[in-house]
């Protein structure tokens, strides 16, 4: 296998952009010389043409074009890493990754991130008192300032992914928190160790989507009334993900029936798709019909008390940032529009 360079491949994304040798050493603050041998040592070792001449300068080849395209996103990343380590020598950065699965990710999270980027802006641009106040104690905090001689700013990175990946990422420092789901019916299910916390945000309860003229929707339609898990125990059934699968058999377990699984998908759209064509019924959460439910499906509300699930923020125990304890805050508030209470057990 070639090992390649990064240096060099940066380099000939720096040739394709500037369209010569010489206007690309001028960008990198080399000599021409110095970039000539770093491609033809990359050619060399790669055993083929890179780089072509032509009457207007060079040109790549589509191998070099393929390989400059990896040089242009490192530069990216490259140029990302200095500006955040400007930013966090000012005391004036902090960066969370957050983690959540897609229903999630649609709703309580995009509102959450759209919110702190509003309020990170007005605190750039001096607007807000209270913002402002959050992102400087935030910022000042982490980095040991004030928060007087630095604009803080906040910059998330969101990545959709389901529970139990979602989890992993987290233990192992990959992302700073993750917003799950879990169900009660399988306590044991996910596995979070006791270095990491859990704090519930609410509850979102399942619905069975049907087609609207199927018996179970016409009746849901006609009186609004809970459904039973064991009017759709006939039907066939399209699962979700792994976790939300299990869950289904739970459920059904418990209501004396085995479910018909005959599609399996965590994709909320295809879903619609396969209920709208008649290929079977399905649990989807609230938030996914918060989304958009198709005019002829309707989503029932169900009877069991045990048919919902648990959406909290996972981190790590000893994280106490304050960039974080902010995001939590915002995710507390904005999950309070989507999501119920928490039943209390007696």
């Amino acid at each position: 296998m070639v090992e390649l360079n990064p240096q060099m491949l940066v380099t000939l994304w720096q040739i394709e952009r500037c369209g010569s040798f010489s206007a690309a050493a001028k960008a990198l603050g080399w000599s021409q010389p110095a970039i000539s041998q770093q491609i033809k040592k990359l050619e060399s070792q790669c055993a083929m043409r890179l780089v072509t001449r032509t009457a207007r300068g060079v040109e790549l080849t589509p191998a070099g074009a393929m390989l400059a395209r990896h040089g242009g996103a490192m530069a990216d990343e490259l140029a990302q890493a200095q500006r955040q380590l400007e930013d966090y020598r000012r005391g004036s950065f902090a960066h969370l990754r957050i983690v959540a699965p897609p229903s999630i990710c649609s709703t309580i999270v995009a509102k959450t991130v759209v919110r702190l980027s509003i309020a990170d802006e007005k605190a750039l641009h001096g607007g807000g008192a209270d913002s402002r106040d959050a992102f400087i104690a935030a910022a000042g905090a982490e980095h040991g300032t004030n928060g007087e001689h630095a604009t803080p700013r906040l910059e998330i990175s969101l990545a959709q992914m389901e529970p139990p990946e979602a989890i992993e990422q987290v233990s192992a420092g990959e992302a700073d928190a993750a917003i799950i789901f879990r169900y009660d019916t399988l306590p044991h299910f996910l596995r979070i160790d006791e270095t990491l916390h859990f704090e519930p945000l609410g509850a979102d309860p399942l619905r069975l989507l049907v087609r609207r003229s199927s018996a179970i929707g016409k009746a849901y339609e006609r009186n609004r009334e809970p459904v039973d898990l064991t009017a759709a125990h006939a039907e066939t059934w399209i699962a979700g993900c792994a976790t939300c699968r299990a869950n289904l058999l739970k459920l059904a377990s418990r209501a004396g029936f085995q479910p018909d699984i005959r599609h399996s998908t965590d994709d909320y759209w295809a879903t619609q798709n396969l209920v709208e064509m008649g290929m079977g019924v399905s649990l989807v959460p609230t938030l996914d019909t918060k989304i958009h439910v198709q005019d002829d499906l309707v989503a029932c509300a169900l009877r069991d008390a045990d048919a919902s699930r648990q959406v909290g923020i996972l981190t790590r125990v000893h994280d106490a940032r304050e960039s974080l304890g902010l995001l939590r805050n915002e995710l507390a508030e904005t999950a309070r529009h989507y999501l119920q209470p928490i039943p209390t057990v007696e």
